[in-house]
């Protein structure tokens, strides 16, 4: 009798797992999205000279925390980037074709060619892979009024890992200035609710844990 009940829930416990192996769940693979860890805890920074990445209090679009990347005026041209950078990197969840979807918040202003870019793309030992970077102009739309933004990114040939970047610019004039807040980033992949190799490791737990409790009441 308990040999019966054993292999039924054994049976049971595999259609469960594998199913669940087999079924894609949408995550936020985003670290610190919304800066509350207040720092930059997640986030890859390369700033350059002139230049300044800071958390702020002040005006959050939600939370207590956002970002601020600013580049002073005769700084010449320079970048200030923020990254998400080389997410699921190595897990083996990614793969060509898988879509990201990703929404964020921002607010600023620029002067004399100062410009935001959010930038896209997959890389693999930090070189782009497949599908070439995806740039889209940020246009300032307000010191103090936040705006939602969202789009997404499809993965080309070759993706080991997947990032997103901000990218405060300047050109060449010395009046050049860029002063933008960014919050609630928010980074959407599809990833197997339990990949194959864990759903197998816990399956054979399971049977492990049945076969102990069936001999304790054998011998009780």
């Amino acid at each position: 009798m308990t040999k019966n009940i054993i292999t039924k829930l054994a049976a049971t416990m595999a259609l469960s797992l594998f199913a669940a192996s087999a079924q894609a769940v949408v995550v936020d693979i985003a670290v610190n999205g919304g800066f509350e860890s207040g720092d930059f805890t997640g986030w890859a920074q390369y700033p350059s000279n002139g230049t300044t990445q800071s958390i702020t209090t002040v005006n959050p679009s939600a939370g207590i925390y956002a970002s601020n990347l600013k580049i002073n005026a005769g700084a010449g041209a320079v970048n200030n980037v923020l990254k998400q950078e080389r997410l699921l990197d190595g897990t083996g969840l990614l793969s060509a074709g898988d879509i990201i979807n990703y929404s964020f918040d921002y607010r600023g202003s620029a002067a004399d060619g100062g410009v935001l870019f959010l930038e896209n793309f997959c890389e693999t030992d930090n070189i782009l892979c497949g599908q070439d970077l995806t740039r889209i102009d940020l246009l300032p739309i307000s010191q103090d009024t936040w705006n939602s933004y969202s789009g997404s990114f499809t993965l080309g040939a070759g993706v080991t890992a997947y990032t997103l970047q901000f990218a405060a610019v300047c050109g060449a004039a010395n009046t050049c200035t860029t002063d933008y807040y960014i919050d609630n980033v928010v980074i959407n992949a599809d990833i197997a609710a339990v990949p194959v190799p864990a759903a197998v490791w816990l399956f054979g737990s399971g049977l492990v844990g049945l076969v102990g409790v069936a001999r304790r009441r054998k011998q009780g």
